[in-house]
């Protein structure tokens, strides 16, 4: 009976930091990170995140609109309808160019947004895929090319700069976003077993506390016949 009572003590302790270092782990790996971002060309921030593996970096322009009318999309914005030609997507709306260039460790690259891909409430969300020199505005390559930058792991410090913004977009303020390695739906990295904790994060940690509990009600029960014992001797 001790010998099970300290292995159950033990491996809850185990479990239990496990768990946190996972945990920890988890919130690296899906750490979102945004700032403000006036569109205007030669404007510059910089964003700072900390990222648990390599990967490359998206990036995603986030505007504030009514809700949409899907029957008339914004031309400034673009629409997400398009056709595949071949490896490569052609819009029909494209939305006014915007081409940001990106620095990272003594590196660079260019990136433009794609049509608005996703709405939320008052929202709307343009991609960003690298960019390729004399492209058409209508085109964009499908799969997307292989990403000129690759982020390493550990405090990253990015330089952003507005290299073209269209004319009905000049002068907006919008939310640039650095999008997470891991997400729900997707990661770009090996992140093993995290992507499960999207769905169990909350039960494991409940059956850790029940057992954590149950642990507590057994050490009391035995504390209890060691002191009844000492008092009967």
């Amino acid at each position: 009976m001790r010998i099970a009572f300290w292995f159950n003590w033990l491996l809850l302790i185990s479990l239990s930091i496990g768990l946190a270092l996972s945990l920890a782990d988890f919130r690296t790996a899906t750490h979102y990170v945004s700032a403000p971002l006036l569109l205007q060309p030669g404007t510059q921030l910089t964003l700072e995140t900390e990222r648990l593996l390599p990967g490359r970096p998206q990036l995603s322009l986030t505007f504030r609109r009514p809700p949409p009318d899907y029957d008339q999309p914004d031309p400034v914005l673009g629409n997400w309808q398009n056709s595949q030609y071949d490896g490569f997507l052609r819009f029909r709306t494209p939305g006014e160019p915007i081409r940001l260039k990106v620095e990272h460790d003594g590196r660079h690259a260019l990136y433009r947004a794609m049509p608005v891909s996703s709405h939320g409430a008052g929202e709307v969300t343009r991609e960003f895929t690298p960019d390729e020199p004399g492209a058409s505005p209508t085109d964009f390559r499908w799969p997307p090319p292989a990403p000129p930058l690759t982020l390493g792991a550990g405090t990253l410090r990015l330089k952003i700069t507005v290299v073209e913004a269209g004319p009905g977009l000049r002068g907006e303020t919008a939310t640039l976003g650095l999008v997470p390695g891991l997400q729900m739906k997707m990661a770009d990295a090996d992140y093993g077993w995290l992507p499960l904790l999207f769905f169990v994060k909350q039960g494991l940690q409940l059956l850790l506390a029940l057992y954590a509990v149950l642990m507590l009600a057994w050490s009391w029960h035995r504390g209890r016949a060691w002191w009844r014992a000492r008092a009967e001797s």
